[in-house]
């Protein structure tokens, strides 16, 4: 093959990708990108052409993927001349693999490499251990995957990053996912009209803080309540002050 020919639309996180490799100088090529912008999906596109399963944007899955890796005759690119290594994957064997067991210095270097990321996980997940209210590492880890429906721990990290990164909205940060996410909670929401009930009660409180002069969704009884316990336990109102709202209301 001297050359590999590669056409991508909305294959996981890649939008639009179209390249040719020329292998007529040279046999090997790096793709250097940022974290979670292509890296990731580019080899898990190569992975299923190779099993012959079709790839797709799992977030926007009514987008029309292309999926087109050929060689310089424009013919499919024969899939036993693929071989995806996994970024991280303790079960991972392939017959392929001996070809980099071989070479020692790969080897050390492969090994370091996992090493190293074994570590930064376990830091990670130390990290998540608190906010999440899950005290064991693998428990966190596990969760972690069934949320964002996946088996790869490493690739919810890399297909979450950038969003991560760019969200300034944490107002949910503050809370413990245990307490929301567990057994009791999910058997509550599995009751008959749960819903309809949670929206029903939804609606009236929006109604009640629209109708408020003095509440909205920004500022609502649970605030009011915040500000007025913690006034009284700081003596406001034994030193004789008030706290007038829109002029009407003192208390």
């Amino acid at each position: 093959m001297r050359k590999l020919k590669i056409n991508l639309k909305h294959c996981y996180g890649i939008k639009s990708l179209k390249y040719d490799f020329d292998f007529s100088t040279k046999k090997t090529y790096s793709i250097y990108a940022p974290n979670g912008s292509m890296k990731t999906s580019f080899a898990k596109t190569f992975q299923d052409f190779s099993l012959d399963e079709p790839s797709e944007d799992l977030v926007f899955s009514e987008r029309t993927t292309i999926r087109e890796i050929k060689d310089e005759n424009d013919k499919d690119l024969d899939k036993e001349q693929i071989f995806v290594i996994k970024p991280y994957d303790e079960s991972f064997y392939s017959d392929k693999v001996s070809t980099l067991l071989v070479n020692k210095g790969l080897k050390d270097n492969y090994d370091e490499i996992h090493r190293e990321l074994d570590l930064k996980k376990e830091e990670l997940l130390k990290l998540l251990s608190r906010p999440s209210g899950i005290k064991k590492n693998d428990d966190i880890q596990n969760e972690i995957c069934r949320a964002f429906f996946k088996s790869d721990f490493f690739e919810v990290l890399e297909v979450t990053e950038i969003k991560i990164l760019n969200d300034d909205n944490a107002e949910l940060s503050s809370i413990v996912y245990s307490k929301i996410f567990n057994e009791k909670v999910i058997e509550f929401l599995e009751k008959p009209n749960i819903n309809s009930q949670i929206k029903e009660y939804i609606e009236k409180f929006n109604e009640l803080l629209e109708s408020s002069p003095y509440l909205n969704k920004k500022f609502n009884h649970s605030n009011a309540s915040t500000i007025q316990k913690t006034l009284k336990e700081n003596g406001f109102f034994g030193a004789n002050h008030s706290i007038n709202l829109l002029g009407v209301l003192n208390f």
